[in-house]
């Protein structure tokens, strides 16, 4: 398909103050296969964290796709400012978009137990599981301030568990999680502040 031009979303209309709205992912989808299958090899095949279901079936789950929900976003009357997957990168991919801001992730979206699983099996940091899965967050959209609720409501409807988990910020090229005690400047992963 094609897009008029002046309809992309490129994200450089984003402002300091504009809400964060994070879509919850449904697993690792495709990114950190090897550190997870490294991780987990060795595993019992149901571990407890998994609730009942194997390490195979909750790896394999089918990522989730975010299109339908986007368009239904950029077709209501919600000004739509950035739009960011959460793919390898994490949440550094927010820089991606074309704004001169920063973010701050103070509440992130639960994370799913696959991923504390990881964390403990494979001794990773933090940080580095930050930069490498999406943490339960699979997609992001970016939308000024008194436009949060419409947009949260229609997003939730077509993703359970869609919520704000931060805003733009001044700090051009800088994203911070102040839950975790990590900052990144410039895209150059995260570390302690």
């Amino acid at each position: 398909g094609t897009v008029a031009l002046d309809a992309i979303v490129t994200g450089a209309r984003v402002e300091s103050g504009d809400a964060v709205i994070g879509l919850p992912s449904s697993g690792v989808h495709s990114n950190g296969l090897t550190l997870a299958r490294r991780a987990l090899t060795e595993l019992d095949e149901r571990p407890s964290e998994l609730d009942g279901r194997s390490v195979g079936e909750v790896l394999l789950e089918p990522t989730v796709i975010y299109v339908r929900a986007v368009l239904d976003l950029l077709g209501s009357a919600v000004d739509v400012r950035g739009l960011a997957h959460i793919t390898s990168g994490g949440l550094l991919n927010l820089l991606r978009l074309e704004a001169e801001v920063g973010y701050s992730i103070d509440s992130p979206l639960p994370r799913l137990p696959i991923f504390d699983l990881i964390a403990e099996r494979s001794r990773a940091q933090e940080a580095e599981l930050l930069e490498v899965f999406n943490m339960g967050c699979g997609f992001c959209c970016v939308v000024p301030p008194d436009q949060t609720d419409a947009a949260v409501e229609l997003l939730d409807s077509h993703h359970p568990g869609t919520a704000v988990i931060g805003r733009a910020t001044g700090d051009v090229g800088v994203v911070e999680l102040p839950g975790s005690g990590l900052v990144s400047r410039g895209g150059e992963g995260f570390q302690a502040r």
